[in-house]
């Protein structure tokens, strides 16, 4: 009875939070101008069945054979976005780094689980490391996809998380990186988007260990992967994504200030992959991937 309590307020919050980005999304979407100096491959499908799983890659003008790729993960609390949401943001993030940008697209949840959506993107990666033959990868996302792009990191880096996590895909090819823009770091099992990350079955204690719902208690397990961390002055996360970066004694962290008519709302760069704000968050991503070797 507890628990349907809780889930009747949480699929409330779903249903908002859904109505509220489209009401965001859609104009922002129809004003988008997108760069020229890049090649675009569209709708890519990476796992059959009856609903598709699909993938974009933008790739920069001039790079052929290349070995590396970002794989790009929209936000969206877990229950709402498609890749097209981060097209801009992705192919800007393509022709500051040199390399392809794989946007990658997962089923929502409450349809799915974290540990789906995770096997998903590994599922992904493994599509693309046959087809085009990328080996090494960086991770990149927005908000939810923040999360997913450090967690995804993290798993397939370390074969004990990828099995607490319950992934069952194996990885092929290794990540290198992670570029996290303004990324959600912890998640209450009772309230949204935590409380669909698992299908319970009506128990109330969450299976999954406790790092799932709060990234700090994972974060210094691996000093090798090379983290950025983007938020702003407006950003809702700001101050968990402040926290959030003092594990990484070599990370790279930009805390963008407002300028004017510029507001570091939250995902800015995404938004808004333009703005001298974001353009220097973009750069940062690219050089913590390509330029810290």
């Amino acid at each position: 009875m507890f628990r349907s309590l809780i889930r009747f307020k949480v699929e409330k919050e779903r249903q908002i939070f859904i109505k509220n980005c489209i009401g965001f999304d859609i104009p922002r979407l129809e004003k988008e101008v997108y760069p020229a100096e890049c090649d675009v491959e569209m709708d890519v499908v990476y796992k059959d069945g009856d609903k598709p799983l699909k993938l974009d890659v933008y790739t920069p003008s001039g790079c052929f054979g290349a070995k590396e790729c970002f794989i790009l993960i929209h936000g969206g609390a877990f229950v709402y976005g498609y890749k097209k949401l981060d097209q801009n943001y992705g192919m800007h993030l393509a022709i500051k780094s040199g390399i392809p940008v794989v946007n990658v697209d997962y089923t929502l949840m409450p349809e799915s689980t974290l540990s789906q959506v995770i096997d998903e993107i590994f599922k992904a990666m493994n599509f693309v490391y046959t087809k085009y033959g990328f080996e090494t990868y960086h991770t990149t996302g927005d908000s939810a996809g923040g999360y997913l792009a450090y967690m995804v990191a993290v798993a397939a880096r370390s074969r004990e998380v990828a099995q607490g996590m319950e992934i069952l895909e194996e990885l092929r090819g290794t990540v290198e990186s992670a570029g996290l823009i303004c990324p959600g770091i912890r998640n209450n099992t009772k309230a949204l988007p935590g409380f669909y990350f698992e299908n319970l079955k009506g128990k109330e204690k969450p299976r999954l260990p406790d790092y799932a719902y709060d990234l700090n208690l994972i974060a210094e397990r691996d000093s090798g992967l090379r983290v950025a961390i983007v938020t702003g002055q407006e950003d809702f996360l700001r101050e968990q994504d402040r926290e959030f970066s003092k594990h990484f004694y070599n990370g790279m962290f930009y805390d963008a200030e407002n300028e004017g008519e510029y507001k570091m709302f939250h995902v800015f760069p995404i938004a808004y992959p333009e703005w001298p704000q974001s353009v220097k968050a973009i750069e940062m991503i690219a050089e913590n991937a390509v330029g810290r070797r």
